[in-house]
């Protein structure tokens, strides 16, 4: 195992951006819902409330580069 050393602004901003991308899932989920209630393939919703739960229990996804992260929201 690794120790990694973080100055505590860092941590605090990975944190928050944490926050604010869990506030971001949630907001996408219900809007999307919301909009499109008859329209939406359960297994979408199914993967989003996925994500969504492990956010919150501190789980993560990791990536490496912009490319991904669109790569990722693309396949869903």
């Amino acid at each position: 195992m690794n120790i990694v050393t973080l100055p505590r602004n860092k941590y605090l901003q990975i944190l928050d951006t944490q926050e604010k991308l869990r506030g971001d899932l949630t907001r996408l989920q219900k809007i999307v819902s919301y909009i499109a209630q008859d329209e939406i393939n359960p297994l979408y919703m199914a993967r989003l409330s996925k994500i969504e739960k492990g956010l919150s229990a501190g789980k993560g996804l990791k990536f490496k580069n912009k490319a991904e992260v669109k790569k990722f929201f693309r396949l869903l």
